[in-house]
């Protein structure tokens, strides 16, 4: 009698170590897929709300915003560069824009912040009265 020694793996088993590991990335390629996306999104809100703090900080030491009085035009961040370090570095992630301010209300007492560029607004929402709108 000639005894055999089976080494390796079989056809069949070849074919559903496939088939599940296939399973396994179907499920977990989507799941992962937009994370990229959404680690831009929260970084945006962080930067947004840092400029916030900063609008806010200058509001309590002068009693108004910067370049309020003057239109509701919207406009660069340079005037709170000592409330906030380095605000020129603060770009949106996904679209790589500079953040805008505009002040608004009846008695220039509110503040909108977005990024210049509209896919930011679209994608990342805004801070409008100084609170988040997403």
């Amino acid at each position: 009698m000639i005894s055999r020694n089976r080494s390796g793996f079989t056809l069949v088993e070849m074919f559903i170590a496939v088939v599940i590991i296939g399973m396994l990335a179907g499920i977990a390629i989507p799941k992962f897929g937009n994370l990229s996306e959404q680690a831009k999104t929260q970084s945006c809100r962080h930067n947004m709300r840092s400029l916030a703090g900063a609008l806010q900080m200058y509001y309590a030491s002068t009693g108004h915003y910067p370049h309020a009085n003057e239109g509701h035009r919207w406009r660069k961040f340079s005037a709170i560069e000592e409330y906030l370090q380095n605000w020129e570095q603060l770009k949106c992630p996904s679209c790589d824009t500079h953040y805008r301010y505009r002040i608004t209300g009846r008695d220039y007492d509110n503040f909108s912040i977005r990024g210049w560029n509209r896919n930011c607004l679209n994608n990342h929402g805004m801070y409008v009265n100084g609170m988040p709108n997403w």
